[in-house]
């Protein structure tokens, strides 16, 4: 990835928190049972992490071998071999019938070279599939600080790409808290703060807490939307 995002350190709180992500691994295995079955003789897990997509692999796949990677450690607790690094610098599995990913094309900035990449990979009939979000995601964060990721049109992007697109599938999601602090908690958490060029200081926070509530806040609390985003693709 050429802004890696090294989740080692939120990898303990990370599962407690990490609500719509555990719904996406499980809503991923099922688009894939859904089109393809449950059979697959070599499958590669790209961005593991703490293991949420990993075990659902596990439980509902029927699989000869699982190959998992992340940028850090395994932290999947699953004894699986493990390919450690950057997937955008490293040499990928190979001749692979599955290659799939939860959560994790986001922060890759050259999502177009690396799905040229993934291509080299597939075995003949392969299928790719991955959940990431769409322009929607973490709206209300993005509209008061001006910043977070950019997320690819992947519609647009996977046949150029040379991909047949099989099933494209989109939602919202909207998550309440207590206080806009408490929205912060859970971004970092996740593992997922988008660094800027200055701290939060005491000033910035109560600003910040000050127009997040103005802005989303009712009586449910300060929401925080979610936009996730499942894609399945064979290469053409």
């Amino acid at each position: 990835m050429d802004k890696a995002l090294d989740f080692s350190k939120a990898s303990k709180s990370y599962r407690d928190n990490a609500i719509v992500q555990k719904q996406m691994a499980r809503s991923l295995c099922l688009l894939c049972e859904k089109y393809f079955g449950k059979k697959y003789s070599k499958i590669f897990e790209i961005g593991c992490g703490t293991g949420l997509l990993s075990e659902n692999i596990v439980k509902n796949f029927i699989f000869d071998e699982l190959i998992l990677n992340d940028i850090t450690d395994n932290f999947t607790g699953l004894n699986y071999p493990f390919l450690k690094g950057d997937v955008t610098k490293i040499d990928l599995a190979k001749n692979c019938n599955l290659i799939i990913s939860n959560a994790c094309f986001q922060w890759i900035l050259d999502i177009e070279k690396f799905l040229l990449k993934i291509k080299n990979s597939l075995a003949n009939d392969g299928v790719l599939a991955f959940s990431s979000f769409g322009k929607d995601n973490c709206i209300q964060f993005k509209s008061i600080e001006n910043t977070g990721l950019f997320y690819a049109d992947y519609l647009k992007i996977l046949p150029q790409c040379g991909y047949e697109i099989i099933e494209y599938e989109k939602e919202i999601q909207t998550i309440y808290f207590s206080s806009p602090i408490e929205v912060l908690r859970h971004i970092k958490s996740t593992g997922a703060m988008v660094s800027d060029n200055h701290k939060w200081n005491k000033e910035r926070l109560k600003t910040f807490e000050a127009r997040y509530r103005e802005l989303f806040g009712d009586e449910n609390g300060v929401a925080l939307t979610y936009n996730p985003v499942y894609v399945l693709a064979k290469a053409k």
